[in-house]
C-alpha cells in the first residue's frame, strides 16, 4: 500500500512541476526605454528568475538586476506575470549651461510586467513597469529631480538561449 502511495505522489508531484514550470531556461537581449541596455535573465527554478542588465543611458552608465517571481496566466499559454525587487546604479554628465557635474544614482526597485516566450522561435519578450526610489546620489543637476522614479519600464526582447 505505501509503495502505491508513494508512486501516485510522484506521479502529482511530476505533473504539478509540468504544469508551474517556464518555458525557457536562460536568454539574452536587449531593453528598450532604459537606453542602450543588455539584458540577461536565467530562471533559479521553475518560479523564480534574475534579471542581470547592464549598458549606455543618458550618456553614461546603467546597470542592476532584479529577482523575479513569475506566475503562469492559465488562459494564454506560455505567458507569466511577474513581480519582483531589485536595484539599480546610474550614471550621466549633466552637461547644463555652465555646469559639468558628473551624477550618479543608486536606486530600489519594484517591478511588475509580463512574459511571453514563442514556441516556434528561440524568442522571449516582456514588458515591465520598474518603480524606483533613488536611495543615494551625488548631485541634482540643477534639475530638482525628486526621490521617485516612476517612469522607469522597458519593453525586453531576448534571444533563447536553451529551454
Amino acid at each position: 500500500m505505501m509503495k502505491h502511495l508513494f508512486f501516485i505522489g510522484l506521479i502529482v508531484f511530476g505533473f504539478s512541476l509540468t504544469a508551474f514550470s517556464q518555458d525557457y531556461k536562460t536568454a539574452i537581449g536587449g531593453k528598450l526605454g532604459y537606453g542602450l541596455i543588455a539584458s540577461y535573465k536565467t530562471f533559479l527554478n521553475e518560479k523564480s528568475a534574475l534579471d542581470l542588465f547592464g549598458g549606455l543611458r543618458w550618456g553614461g552608465l546603467a546597470a542592476g538586476a532584479y529577482y523575479l517571481n513569475h506566475t503562469p496566466i492559465e488562459s494564454i499559454e506560455r505567458l507569466t506575470w511577474y513581480w519582483g525587487f531589485g536595484g539599480s546604479i546610474t550614471t550621466w554628465n549633466c552637461n547644463i549651461g555652465s555646469s559639468n557635474e558628473n551624477y550618479f544614482e543608486l536606486g530600489g526597485s519594484g517591478v511588475v510586467g509580463l512574459d511571453y516566450a514563442f514556441d516556434e522561435i528561440p524568442l522571449n519578450v516582456s514588458l515591465d513597469w520598474a518603480p524606483t526610489i533613488v536611495i543615494l546620489s551625488n548631485a541634482d543637476c540643477n534639475r530638482n529631480l525628486g526621490r521617485f522614479r516612476g517612469g522607469y519600464g522597458a519593453l525586453t526582447a531576448r534571444y533563447i538561449l536553451n529551454r
